[in-house]
């Protein structure tokens, strides 16, 4: 038997092949009641979209320059726009899923939760009213064993980051076990024995251990011991007390934590320092760089592929995209 097309199902409800295309890709020229019996219909013919015909049409709909590109969501849960420095990993982020946007035919709109007045409940109808069918949602930080209250069942969603965030949702995020297991990789080719890791204990907590995890598994000694070190809150005197005791040749941080820390060091006692989230404005910090910017346009596939599948609310089986960052030396 030939698959069902379109035109079947339009025959079938009595209905056009233009309103059956509209209801299947969840437009709102469509009543709800007629979607969901075309969806049901559809459903019940054994209905699967051509994978061909997917692509060309989203081609057509990118390259249609009269009418204006699809906007979806980019929700910043936390920060306001003036928070976020111009060479910071968040704008990167935010740069890489607007090229990856419009590389894909549509635009992307930036919205705050933080701002004056704002709610999730508030800004879904926003999103409703304007017609934006799906967002993605920055890094959970201090919200992270929190829940932010949107009306999923309305939206296609993406969040950023692992965390504790709920509900579960499609998410993509960095490769943390392998971004320290490359930098011991590396630094053990370079000689290097005595590494430590410093880092806040909330961080590597937010990220399911997945860097002291990655630290202890690789790390080039039997016993890294006391060379692994996560504390709640850290701080320059405990940094300095540590490295004393320790001694080790060369130091991982997390971010740029202890940059300015090192330098009350002699220069003949100060150990190597090695980041785990490379920036640019700071190169002469080796490490892994995440780039933010790949992790922004996996996050607007991930949203494209769900709007052009019709999927909305909280995914019964959801995925997660993981990114692989770089060694700049």
């Amino acid at each position: 038997m030939s698959r069902p097309t379109l035109n079947d199902i339009a025959r079938t409800l009595g209905v056009s092949k233009m309103t059956v295309s509209r209801a299947l890709r969840g437009e709102k020229h469509v009543g709800v009641k007629l979607r969901e019996k075309i969806v049901r219909t559809a459903e019940k013919l054994g209905y699967r979209p051509d994978p061909d015909i997917a692509k060309l049409m989203t081609h057509m709909r990118s390259t249609r320059r009269s009418a204006a590109p699809r906007t979806l969501a980019f929700i910043w849960a936390e920060r306001e726009a003036e928070e976020i420095a111009p060479s910071s990993w968040s704008q990167q982020l935010v740069l890489g899923a607007h090229r990856q946007a419009k590389k894909l035919g549509f635009q992307l709109e930036e919205f705050h939760l933080a701002a004056r007045g704002m709610t999730a409940r508030r800004l879904s109808s926003i999103l409703e009213a304007r017609g934006i069918p799906g967002f993605i949602l920055s890094p959970l930080i201090s919200r992270s064993r929190g829940h932010v209250s949107m009306a999923w069942d309305k939206f296609s969603s993406v969040v950023i980051g692992l965390g504790f965030a709920r509900p579960q949702l499609h998410r993509v995020h960095h490769h943390h076990f392998l971004g320290m297991m490359t930098a011991l990789r590396m630094l053990k080719k370079q000689g290097h024995k005595r590494i430590g890791f410093y880092c806040g204990s909330t961080i590597n907590e937010r990220m399911f251990r997945a860097w002291s995890a990655s630290f202890l598994a690789h790390h080039p000694l039997a016993k890294p011991g006391g060379l692994l070190a996560l504390l709640k809150t850290p701080s320059r005197a405990d940094f300095l007390a540590w490295v004393k005791k320790e001694k080790p040749d060369v130091v991982i941080d997390g971010g740029h934590v202890v940059m300015e820390w090192l330098k009350a060091l002699p220069e003949s006692k100060r150990p190597m320092l090695v980041t785990l989230a490379w920036r640019s404005d700071f190169p002469e910090v080796i490490g892994i760089d995440q780039q933010a910017d790949v992790l922004g346009a996996a996050a607007v596939d991930l949203l494209v592929s769900q709007y052009q599948q019709n999927e909305r609310g909280i995914p019964s089986a959801p995925k997660i995209v993981m990114t692989e960052g770089v060694w700049r030396a």
